[in-house]
């Protein structure tokens, strides 16, 4: 009997907790609103199997998580708001989901993407982003050093000609030390910062 049960509305009470899952063992609902309490946790995974459910409201709780891809198997749905909760991540599509054009049906839940919000961003993965700071890092020295031996050369370069005799081509030589020393510690120095505060 319990099985045959048409609809539920249970919306505007004070219900807390997470939305049980005996709910989703009721394959004959057909409407469905817990809307309007302080339900939390997450929407179950099996959903789905309600699949006569026309009608569902879970707006205005506490629900955070993914919507289930399970919504994917709600073929008969044609009334749906899941606002004002704290949902997260891509929007399930399935046929009947493509009909529900409305934004209104997911506002209020600033994790949401996909059809019919804005489209999911591609965000790096972890090891994505670990590859690209290392490629940075390696760039990074590259050019620090490309720059210290060029300078090197071209005072070196320079000083051959311009200073001949044996004192002063000591004193070039010894300037040229003390500069590349100072490049040096420039280059540490820099590579020191970019490891500390990251790429921007």
């Amino acid at each position: 009997m319990i099985a045959a049960m048409a609809g539920i509305d249970l919306s505007g009470n004070f219900l807390s907790q997470e939305i049980p899952k005996g709910l989703t063992t009721l394959v004959g609902l057909r409407y469905l609103n817990l809307s309007g309490n302080h339900l939390s946790g997450y929407i179950p995974e099996d959903i789905g199997n309600l699949v006569l459910l026309e009608s569902l409201d879970l707006s205005r709780n506490q629900l955070r998580g993914e919507i289930p891809q399970g919504f994917a198997d709600l073929r008969s749905i044609s009334a749906l708001n899941l606002s004002t909760n704290m949902l997260s991540g891509r929007i399930p599509m399935g046929d009947q989901l493509r009909t529900l054009v409305d934004q209104s049906i997911y506002s209020n839940n600033p994790g949401l993407c996909g059809f019919p919000l804005e489209d999911c961003k591609n965000s790096p993965t972890p090891t994505q982003t670990e590859t690209s700071l290392d490629e940075d890092k390696e760039t990074l020295w590259l050019y620090c050093f490309v720059a210290a031996g060029f300078i090197f050369g071209f005072w070196l370069y320079w000083g051959i000609f311009l200073f001949r005799g044996e004192t002063w081509r000591y004193l070039f030589y010894q300037y040229v030390d003390n500069m590349q020393g100072k490049v040096t510690k420039k280059v540490y120095s820099c590579i020191s910062r970019f490891q500390v505060k990251g790429p921007e």
